[in-house]
């Protein structure tokens, strides 16, 4: 039943209007703090990247919760 609370709480954060707005208010200003970046400055555009791959890792752990849940209800067995 772990998984069901999982996705739970994953699909409440993908519906959570100021979630989303906070990660994409995250991502746009990485994405504006490396493109203001002087061309020699490769690592503040390396740690903007690292953040905006973070960012994206959290939405497909989510999204991955909730996809498990679905396989898990199809199949008729979950995880132990």
């Amino acid at each position: 039943m772990e998984y069901k609370k999982r996705a739970a709480r994953a699909r409440a954060l993908l519906r959570d209007e100021n979630y989303i707005s906070a990660l994409q208010d995250l991502r746009e200003r990485q994405m504006l703090i490396s493109a203001n970046s002087a061309a020699q400055d490769t690592e503040t555009r390396e740690r903007c990247h690292s953040i905006i791959l973070a960012l994206n890792e959290i939405g497909y752990l989510l999204q991955g919760d909730i996809d498990a849940e679905t396989l898990v209800d199809k199949k008729g067995s979950a995880p132990q």
